[in-house]
């Protein structure tokens, strides 16, 4: 009799057969096991695990999956034609009433879930709604003349798994319904999607766990079978935890605040900018597994830099949409980036630095989220920067932390700046089960005492003035580090190339010094140019340093950067990014025990009944714009968040006399007067659709520590109390609204469309114009002599260095998408010839999804060009 085979693949000269890719399986689930310590899950779960893993592709033996897809041509009986999802084919083979006999009616009910879903496909509801020819015509088959045959085979091939090979069985029960034309769903709950919400009732802990796992094995054991791995790496053994302690130790203090302040529980920490967070986090781990995230590939990079040298290079892997380029340029030398990128991705590493979006998505539970569910059922969370999310990926988080702590995992959120929506809503999930940390609060009177930042704030009419950008060249020329925050890329473009072209003219030194930095270069530059502003910018400056030097940016240095610049100039944005701006000025100047410490010079500022103050002139410039005080569309910010921001910084001196006093209606009882009777909602409309005026020029305004802490508290509990009042503008109500959609069970019916609504992102990614000559060259070059056909190879050698990603919106007309401007890269291509039919097929699929601008230019300092719409 003909082997089972599991996969089409061989390993050292054999066939992958069923019974060996389900004793991988299982023995990957004993290593993962291992890692739930004394308070694991109980023996009846951990039992139910390891039953749908043996009996989760018993549906192979399906004739047609053997002799068509397998190719296993020796395989009897004879079919090809008869052929459904092997997932939904194995609970046929159940021994129904043995295994509900063992483990009950519902668990019984979760184990056939897991396994007829464990491999979803777009097309299940063919088979599970509706009345489905093949599968019909298949059980007539099981019926009668294939049933005994096929659970012969299965029995043979499992005949030394004494533990399990009972409960193989023909289950003549559900093969008589669905000849009946009764639905599969009738018997194997779809976990999925928001239509079949009325059949699941309650999602149980258990439920997910016995999905996770079993899809996390068999992913794994698939892997390690294709790849010649180890199956115990699926958890590598992380660094012993006390010696994490020494190097931190040795580098913090052993009096440090972070371990008086350790907490081994769900946690909230809340402390300034360069406080010591990311230390904090390292030694919360407690030396279990842990996931380190972050919204900006850049910052995640930075704090991949950092844990290396702490936790080791073998034990850590970094995780986001370039990490394997980034591995490929950074590490070739050290490890092999190919090799280490695929283990992070099969998330094996016990420390893993990555962006959000590639955990966070599964907040709106798509087919698969139970395996990354089950994930943070014994390992660390640790969530950095949640003011960088926008209010809908916020809600999206929220959602996923109550998920994980359902499911006993563990998370620390750290902010300077805590949305008080985002706070609120924590408290509700946890039931309690929180502690939080808040240093402004544990250090209020010396926060007052601190102060690094005045601010001066400069009305502008719809362009920045010739004078605006001489004072920036002027204040340059004095030797000093100036940051240029704007919030577009075209504006940022543009003042670039204004103060390049201004300083040329004058011959200035400083013309060399002027650098750019945003979201529209390629992988490559923007890669070489965020190492060398690393290094232009690092912190602390060193006080020697007379060579002034200026960088032109967006948001996107805002978050985690460590960057230490001497002057701001930025365009107003929402108190909360400010505060983030503002975080990369005079960064050397940090607050530890009672003490301002310079770590430029390492001098010490004792703070008792004395303030401290970094400056003796304004060093944070604000442009409010005439026309809505932020020159950025809406599409970057919301009106009424500039607006609100303005509002709380011009009534910065009346509210701090009131303190935590203050009345949540103070913005609106100051604008009602003495005897205003308005409504509070009409009131509000008003102050979020302000226009601002020359009045505001000048205005300076000194702000402390605290200050800064305390105007985004007022500034994000504004927003809540007003939520209601401007229903079609309200920045809060995407919170909401997001929130009830969730809470109701809405589920995301794609994982691609749950990164979208996570991130709002429409990018796609575009090869400008004046690359194109050059990327027909090197694609040319490359489908010829590159022997590692691999797609990270591709990303490295192609797509670094040609394609930008670029907003899909920006070519939107009124009808659409404007095909002309904007096409398919393989449109454009000559044909290339290739004659291994794998490598064709590869190539045709990397560049799918790469579109040609036939009209935008790119340059290596401005990088992608084009006119905006």
């Amino acid at each position: 009799m003909a082997e089972i085979f599991a996969k089409s693949f061989e390993r050292d000269g054999e066939k992958i057969t069923l019974s060996r890719h389900t004793q991988d399986a299982l023995e990957v689930f004993k290593r993962i096991k291992s890692k739930f310590g004394n308070e694991g899950l109980n023996e009846k779960l951990l039992e139910a695990v390891e039953f749908a893993i043996f009996l989760h592709d018993l549906g192979k033996v399906l004739p047609a999956f053997q002799i068509k897809t397998l190719k296993n041509k020796d395989y009897e009986p004879f079919d090809i034609y008869y052929e459904v999802p092997h997932s939904l084919f194995s609970i046929f083979w159940i021994s129904k009433d043995k295994l509900k006999a063992k483990f009950g009616e519902e668990f019984f009910n979760f184990i056939v879930s897991a396994i007829s879903y464990h491999h979803w496909r777009d097309n299940f509801d063919d088979y599970i709604v509706r009345d489905n020819e093949i599968l019909r015509k298949l059980c007539e088959k099981v019926q009668g003349e294939w049933g005994e045959k096929l659970k012969n085979n299965l029995i043979t091939e499992f005949s030394k798994f004494n533990d399990y090979k009972e409960y193989i069985g023909i289950n003549r029960q559900w093969v008589k319904g669905i000849l009946n034309r009764r639905s599969l769903m009738n018997y194997a709950i779809p976990p999925y999607k928001f239509d079949y919400e009325p059949l699941r009732k309650e999602v149980k802990k258990e439920w997910i766990l016995i999905a996770g796992y079993l899809q996390r094995c068999d992913h794994f054991a698939s892997w390690c079978e294709e790849e010649g791995e180890d199956l115990n790496k699926v958890e590598i053994e992380p660094k012993d935890y006390q010696k994490v302690i020494d190097i931190i130790k040795s580098r913090i203090g052993e009096g440090a605040w972070q371990f008086n302040n350790l907490k081994d529980e769900n946690l909230i920490l809340i402390a300034p900018t360069g406080y010591g967070k990311t230390e904090y986090a390292f030694l919360w781990s407690k030396g279990d597994k842990f996931i380190y995230t972050l919204p900006l590939r850049s910052a995640v990079n930075q704090i991949y830099e950092r844990a290396k040298n702490i936790f080791d290079q073998n034990k850590i892997g970094l995780l986001h949409s370039d990490a394997d380029v980034y591995l490929l340029e950074k590490e070739k030398d050290v490890i092999d980036p190919i090799k280490a990128y695929e283990i992070a991705r099969q998330i094996s590493y016990p420390v893993l630095i990555s962006t959000g979006d590639q955990f966070f998505p599964y907040g709106l539970r798509p087919p698969g989220y139970e395996k990354i569910f089950s994930l943070f059922s014994y390992s660390r969370l640790v969530i950095d920067e949640v003011q960088a999310y926008d209010p809908q990926a916020c809600a999206i988080i929220t959602k996923f932390i109550e998920w994980i702590t359902k499911l006993g995992g563990k998370f620390l959120l750290m902010t300077a700046t805590l949305p008080t929506f985002v706070l609120e809503r924590i408290k509700k999930v946890t039931d309690g089960k929180l502690q939080i940390i808040n240093i402004y609060g544990n250090e209020k009177e010396n926060f007052k005492r601190v102060f690094k930042h005045k601010i001066k704030i400069r009305y502008v009419n719809n362009e920045l003035s010739e004078s605006e950008l001489k004072e920036i060249i002027n204040t340059a020329e004095k030797g000093k580090r100036v940051l240029v925050i704007l919030n577009t890329v075209n504006l940022a473009q543009r003042v670039f190339e204004e103060l390049k072209k201004m300083t040329e003219e004058s011959n200035m030194e400083l013309n060399k010094n002027i650098y750019l930095l945003h979201s529209r270069f390629t992988f490559e530059d923007r890669k070489n140019k965020e190492s060398k502003f690393l290094e232009e910018f690092k912190n602390p400056k060193d006080p020697s340093e007379k060579e002034g030097k200026i960088l032109v940016a967006t948001q996107v240095i805002e978050a985690s950067l460590d960057l230490d610049a001497d002057i701001l100039f930025t365009e107003i944005c929402p108190l909360d990014a400010l505060v983030q701006r503002m975080g990369r000025v005079l960064r050397r100047y940090f607050y530890r025990d009672g003490k301002v410490i310079n770590k430029s010079d390492n001098n010490e500022y004792v703070i008792d009944s004395r303030e401290f103050k970094a400056y003796s002139e304004p060093n944070v410039y604000i442009w409010v714009f005439e026309n809505g005080g932020s020159k950025g569309t809406s599409r970057i910010y919301m009106k009424e968040l500039i607006n609100l921001s303005i509002v709380w910084l011009l009534k910065k001196r009346d509210i701090f006399n009131k303190e935590e006093g203050i009345s949540k209606d103070y913005l609106v009882d100051n604008e009602k007067g003495k005897g205003g009777k308005k409504k509070e909602d009409n009131i509000y409309r008003e102050l979020i659709e302000k226009k601002w005026d020359k009045n505001i020029d000048g205005k300076e305004i000194e702000v402390s520590e605290y200050d800064k802490y305390f105007l985004v508290k007022l500034f994000y509990k504004t927003m809540e109390k007003y939520k209601d009042d401007v229903k079609d503008k309200s920045y809060l109500r995407k919170f909401y609204d997001t929130l009830d959609l969730l809470d109701s069970g809405w589920m995301s019916e794609r994982k691609s469309e749950a990164e979208r609504l996570f991130r709002e992102m429409y990018t796609v990614q575009v090869v400008p114009k004046t690359l194109m000559e050059e990327f027909k060259k090197d694609l040319e070059e490359f489908v010829k002599k590159e022997e590692n056909f691999k797609y990270t190879v591709f990303k490295e050698k192609i797509i670094s260095k040609f394609c930008v990603s670029v907003d899909l919106r920006m070519y939107m007309k009124d009808d659409g998408l404007d095909t002309y401007r904007l096409r398919r890269i393989t449109e454009c291509l000559p044909e290339i010839s290739i004659s291994d039919f794998q490598k064709y097929n590869k190539l045709n699929r990397w560049l799918s999804d790469i579109y040609y601008d036939n009209e935008a230019e790119y340059e290596s300092e401005k990088g992608f060009i084009r006119e905006e719409k």
